[in-house]
């Protein structure tokens, strides 16, 4: 299937601004028209975390087409745990250290927002190091929340 061109640039990719030929905003220059993508989740888990351990490099394999991440929630069955979540092809972690769990992630009522959506590439993978805090052994489900991107082989 083809890209339909952007209506606001008929495809060029540039318009007119106040400050003369600029890129066009609603399709960043591509001069396709913005495919905001199908909802879909990726699960994490059921990963079990020994009391006081430490698991590193849990995976979730990206389906064939790339996914646009805008959501986090989940739930665990003791009350402290970090993670450090990480995509896979340039080991790029999403934080500066592993992060207590009441910091950024939420609830399947009250999913934590990424204020920037971030997109793992199809056949990527998300990796997560996870470390329990509470003493006891800890089993933990993570749901990334967004829309696949209309990259990948038609179905």
């Amino acid at each position: 299937m083809a890209d339909q061109p952007c209506k606001a640039c008929a495809g060029g990719g540039m318009v007119n601004g106040p400050a003369g030929t600029q890129r066009c905003p609603m399709c960043e220059g591509s001069g396709a028209a913005f495919d905001p993508g199908l909802f879909f989740t990726y699960e994490m888990g059921p990963v079990v975390i020994p009391a006081g351990g430490t698991i590193s490099n849990f995976s979730v394999q990206i389906l064939d087409r790339s996914f646009r991440w805008m959501l986090l929630a989940g739930v665990q069955t003791s009350a402290l745990y970090t993670v450090l979540i990480k995509d896979s092809r340039n080991k790029r972690p999403i934080s500066n250290q592993p992060v207590q769990s009441s910091n950024n992630v939420g609830t399947a009522q009250d999913p934590f927002p990424l204020l920037t959506p971030f997109t793992f590439e199809r056949r990527g993978s998300i990796l997560a190091d996870f470390t329990d805090l509470s003493g006891a052994q800890n089993t933990v489900r993570l749901n990334f929340i967004g829309v696949e991107l209309n990259d990948g082989p038609a179905q």
